[in-house]
C-alpha cells in the first residue's frame, strides 16, 4: 500500500479536472467537487478507461480494469469527489482497491 499525502491528493484531483475540462471542453473553473462527470459534463466509459490508462502510466501502477469495475459497483461515480477519491483509493490500494 502506497501512502496518500495532500500533495499527491491534489495533484490526483488537479490531473481529473484538468482531464475532463479538456475532453468535455469546459473551463476547469466550472468544474466542482459536486459536478456529475455524466450528466454535468457528458464523459462516459471510454474518457473514464483512459483517465485509468493515464493514473497508471503517471504512477507506475498495474492496475487491472476488472478491479475497477468490482470496486464500482460498490461505489458508483456520481460526483467528482467519488471520482477523485477512487482515483486516490487507486493509487493507495491497487487491485486490491476491491477490498476497500
Amino acid at each position: 500500500m502506497r501512502e496518500i499525502t495532500e500533495e499527491i491528493r491534489q495533484e490526483i484531483k488537479d490531473m481529473i479536472f484538468d482531464y475532463y475540462a479538456e475532453e468535455c471542453e469546459v473551463e476547469k473553473d466550472e468544474i466542482t467537487m459536486d459536478t456529475n462527470p455524466q450528466e454535468d459534463l457528458g464523459s462516459d466509459s471510454l474518457m473514464f478507461v483512459e483517465l485509468i490508462e493515464m493514473t497508471a502510466d503517471k504512477y507506475d501502477l498495474d492496475i487491472k480494469l476488472q478491479s475497477i469495475g468490482k470496486y464500482m459497483l460498490k461505489a458508483p461515480m456520481d460526483t467528482m469527489s467519488d471520482v477523485v477519491e477512487m482515483f486516490c483509493k487507486i493509487y493507495q490500494y491497487g487491485n486490491d482497491i476491491v477490498n476497500q
